[in-house]
């Protein structure tokens, strides 16, 4: 069959493939640093991480301050009577759990953003070098027709 399409004509929908690839990849690879980098300050400080509940787990007395606001006289609870060595313990628990929460979190997000940056960094160069590859054909193939 004839095509009406003259020969030396290059069909551009690969290259517009590729390169919208690779500027996909690039585009994921610079999100995924955000989430390195948002947790890796959360891994530096996991006390301060955006993970677990709001109350202040940086020292016994921020957590009293904060506990004592849950328990407003207006709720008509009882006051509380447990030791001061309980409350500790119950402190460094949460503490603990809070630091736990968070290192696992942050790592959870360094390893997913990790594997992104890998995989468009593995998208990007094959694509790439399949670009330029097909162009290199390209200009042998209207060499050799010139």
């Amino acid at each position: 069959m004839n095509s009406d399409r003259p020969t030396d004509k290059p069909n551009r929908i690969p290259q517009i493939y590729g390169y919208t690839v690779c500027l996909i990849a690039v585009i994921a690879f610079l999100i995924s640093i955000n989430g390195v980098v948002d947790a890796s300050f959360t891994l530096a400080n996991p006390l301060h991480g955006p993970y677990g509940p709001g109350e202040g787990l940086t020292s016994f007395e921020s957590y009293e301050a904060s506990r004592g606001d849950r328990m407003s006289p207006d709720r008509n609870l009882p006051p509380d009577t447990t030791s001061v060595e309980t409350r500790q313990r119950r402190f460094e628990a949460l503490r603990a759990d809070r630091i736990g929460m968070n290192r696992l979190q942050a790592w959870r997000r360094i390893v997913g953003s990790g594997l992104t940056m890998l995989i468009s960094i593995g998208l990007f160069a094959w694509h790439w070098a399949w670009l330029r590859a097909r162009m290199a054909e390209e200009r042998a193939g209207t060499a050799r027709g010139a």
